[in-house]
């Protein structure tokens, strides 16, 4: 097997008594200091990655502290992997066997051998072990039923077989048909066919029309196999690629706009560092409705005429029936799409049509970031500042930065955009350390900005049915209606009730394995926790003090829809939360509906906030600006101004002028200010003095390490433990070039069941950062069952 064997192959080896899938990363001519053993097969005939992408795995690995194995994944297709099975099966004698007389001395045996013959003979080794530990007293561990099989393997009374199951997806095949030629030749054949078997006539006349192979599941099967047994028609199976459909928001256009002065400058600046094949990283700051898109769409355009490939990053699942319409518009079936809600057959189509060439523009969410273009001459960055980029979960990589780090490596350019740039990006890009600067400072045909009025609520009685909505918001809403125009209202909270308080006691109930009230949603009836999904019905009377006035608390999306829809009984209210879009394609159906008027209200939370580009929209309602303002986060004012000013310039993109209503009980916050005056560059001249006062980022580099176990004291120990051993290495509490925080209880402190503590690194770069959570890791040696998660350039300090 050497010739097929390469970087990237995908092989099964013997390891110990097991064999397991393995990747090939590199060859060496240096003997190991172990006894060599056979690769014994090949998994997938052609390698799963190239040396272009193990570089970036492996530099994923070293950046953010994960697993050479966990980056992998990363740049694999999906789909591929397989796991290993065991089956166990009964020889002749096995079967035969009386097990009370044989084996009355060795008991566990007897257990295994009984219950194999009461399943008919073989079982797999996994469906064994739970079966035979289920017994409450009798139960068997795993290595106890290991130990039984091996004897009984011995004694010839059963075989075990090892294997690897199939990949969970690959290539999907199709039934099709054709005529044969001398068939379509015979024209006569349908009308003699039409008197005795006027179903095969008309699969006869659909294949003619056809003028190639047709799917049997479009045509009636028996037709075709009685026209098959006759010799007439021919029946293949051919590949059948899965492509995902995602229909755009409506009419969009085909062919580039006329760029404005400021969309010329920046397209010839890209256009000569592609011609060049330059590596260049720019910062597009272009307030909302200035044409971002069009900027994206003409350089991809640029690029793909040169030969190389683009990847579009979008933040969420929500833009991109909206950013795909624009996308497929223009480019056509060389579009591929990358996100988590297409199917893991389409997942792997889709990947396969990139890995081959055929499809050379890319736009999906974060993990798009990984996938295999060919000749990448672009990679855009759309809404650069969302937190949507950073994978919470092993590998925790931040996408914009595996973006940087790609185009550097591609000599390609990074473009990335937004209205509301994060501090650390707008920071690197004024100071001109790796990112220039550009800007659309306009909206298109010189629009104005919506005017935003703030509402007071610490003088303002809330109105309407549920007390929710100011004067001014009910009024400006009525007047929309009026005026067939569209209104969005934005809270960042869904659900129906926050939290569920007994009146006569005070007792609110919580999730039991977070450290949180449960939320209640009306549709369903039921209390959920958001973060680990425990539900439970609404009690009739409360478990602490067994009262039965149960009341509902705070405020979420589905009760604003549910007020709306009272208010206006006319108005048709469309919902769009996490709860609402579960099902496939829902954020598009929704988004599509509101679009083409079937609905005049929108409500939704952060979904929405952004990227929508609707016509008829002219008021955004803000229903609680203060809801994260105070979150125990640094970049909690930071968070607040991005979602208010995006969801602002929802409003008025079009020729009808906007207006958008902020309810806050903080209208003096900064953030708040900034955000009603369109003001970015005051609120970040604000913000970043505190940021250096107080030493966060873009002045230094953060880890978050998250200390978690059920048992809390135990928890709480090993990261006091932690602080110590980095004292003794030279770290030391808020000083030095590498310092620490903590450690502290968690704000969420309770999760899934495990108790949290965490403590801070700060650095100036993320090399110290690494060399540090080394040496801490090799002081504190083995500290099972705690487990310490750590989060290099965190965004949910929660």
């Amino acid at each position: 097997m050497a010739p097929q064997v390469v970087i990237g192959s995908r092989v099964l080896v013997p390891f110990g008594r097991q064999r397991l899938a393995g990747d090939v990363v590199g060859f060496t001519a240096e003997p190991p200091p172990a006894r060599l053993r056979y690769v014994i097969s090949l998994l997938v005939d052609a390698p799963v990655f190239d040396q272009d992408q193990l570089e970036l795995a492996r530099w994923v690995a070293d950046r953010y502290g994960c697993s050479l194995r966990d980056a992998l994944r990363c740049v694999t297709p999906p789909g591929i992997s397989r796991s290993r099975f065991t089956t166990v099966s009964l020889t002749s004698t096995g079967e035969e066997l009386v097990v009370t007389e044989a084996l009355s001395q060795a008991p566990r045996q007897g257990q295994v051998l009984r219950l194999l013959q009461e399943a008919g003979g073989v079982m797999d080794l996994d469906d064994l072990v739970q079966a035979l530990g289920q017994d409450e007293g009798q139960g068997l561990s795993r290595s106890a039923v290991g130990s039984a099989v091996r004897s009984l393997e011995k004694k010839e009374l059963l075989v075990r077989k090892r294997g690897l199951r199939p990949a969970a997806t690959g290539q999907h095949m199709q039934q099709v048909v054709e005529l044969l030629e001398e068939a379509g030749n015979r024209p006569e054949l349908v009308q003699t066919l039409s008197k005795r078997a006027p179903r095969q006539a008309e699969v006869m006349r659909i294949l003619a029309q056809a003028g190639g192979p047709v799917p049997v599941a479009e045509l009636s099967r028996s037709a075709v196999g009685a026209l098959s047994r006759k010799g007439l028609v021919r029946v293949l199976q051919r590949r059948c690629h899965r492509l995902p459909y995602e229909p755009g928001l409506g009419n969009v256009d085909k062919h580039p706009l006329p760029p404005t002065e400021s969309q010329r400058k920046i397209l010839q600046h890209i256009q000569k560092a592609l011609t060049a094949r330059r590596h260049e990283a720019l910062l597009l700051h272009g307030i909302t409705a200035s044409g971002k898109t069009e900027v994206y769409l003409q350089a991809i355009e640029t690029a793909v005429r040169l030969g190389h490939s683009a990847i579009v990053l979008v933040p969420e699942i929500a833009l991109t029936p909206q950013m795909v319409g624009r996308f497929r518009a223009r480019f056509g079936e060389r579009l591929a799409l990358l996100h988590s809600r297409l199917s893991a057959g389409e997942r792997y189509d889709e990947w396969e049509r990139i890995q081959r060439g055929q499809a050379d523009i890319v736009i999906g969410a974060r993990s798009a970031v990984f996938a295999p273009c060919r000749d990448l001459g672009i990679i855009v960055v759309d809404e650069e500042h969302e937190r949507a980029y950073k994978q919470e979960s092993a590998p925790r990589y931040q996408a914009t930065a595996v973006a940087a780090e790609r185009a550097r490596r591609s000599e390609a350019v990074l473009l990335m955009g937004s209205a509301t740039p994060s501090l650390e990006a707008y920071y690197r890009a004024l100071s001109g350390q790796d990112l220039s600067l550009m800007t659309l400072p306009e909206r298109i045909d010189r629009r104005p900005l919506p005017q935003v009025e703030i509402i007071d609520l610490r003088s303002e009685t809330l109105m309407g049915k549920g007390g929710t909505f100011s004067q001014m918001m009910l009024e400006a809403i009525e007047d929309r209606l009026t005026r067939g125009e569209q209104t969005i209202l934005f809270l960042n909270r869904r659900g129906f009730s926050t939290f569920v308080m007994c009146r006569e006691c005070g007792h609110v109930l919580r999730c039991p394995d977070c450290a949180v009230s449960l939320t209640y949603h009306h549709g369903s009836r039921t209390m959920r926790c958001h973060h680990c999904d425990y539900s439970l019905p609404v009690p009739d009377i409360c478990p602490n003090c067994e009262g039965v006035d149960i009341g509902f608390h705070g405020l979420g999306t589905e009760r604003v829809a549910d007020q709306v829809q009272r208010e206006f009984e006319q108005a048709v209210v469309a919902r769009m939360d996490r709860d609402t879009v579960r099902r496939k394609g829902a954020h598009g159906d929704i988004l599509r509906s509101f679009a083409q008027g079937e609905a005049n209200i929108l409500v939704g939370t952060q979904m929405i906030a952004k990227g929508l580009d609707l016509a008829n929209v002219t008021l955004v309602g803000v229903l609680n600006a203060d809801v994260g303002l105070y979150r125990p986060d640094f970049r909690a004012a930071e968070h607040t101004f991005q979602l208010l000013t995006q969801v602002a310039g929802r409003a008025g993109r079009a020729d009808k002028p906007g207006e958008v209503l902020v309810q806050t009980y903080n209208p003096d916050h900064y953030a708040v200010i900034a955000a009603q005056g369109h003001d970015y560059v005051a609120f970040y001249e604000r913000e970043i003095t505190a940021r250096r006062e107080n030493l966060y980022p873009p002045f230094v580099e953060l880890a978050n390490l998250v200390f978690t176990d059920e048992d809390e004291d135990r928890a709480l120990g090993i990261a006091r433990r932690a602080a110590v051993c980095l004292q003794e290495i030279g770290v030391f509490f808020k000083q030095g070039e590498v310092q620490f925080l903590g450690p502290a209880e968690a704000p969420l402190h309770k999760l899934r069941g495990r108790y949290r503590y965490q403590m801070l690194l700060k650095a100036k770069d993320i090399p110290s950062l690494r060399r540090t959570i080394e040496q801490l890791t090799v002081a504190l040696g083995d500290t099972e069952p705690t487990q310490i998660l750590c989060d290099i350039e965190p965004v949910d300090m929660m």
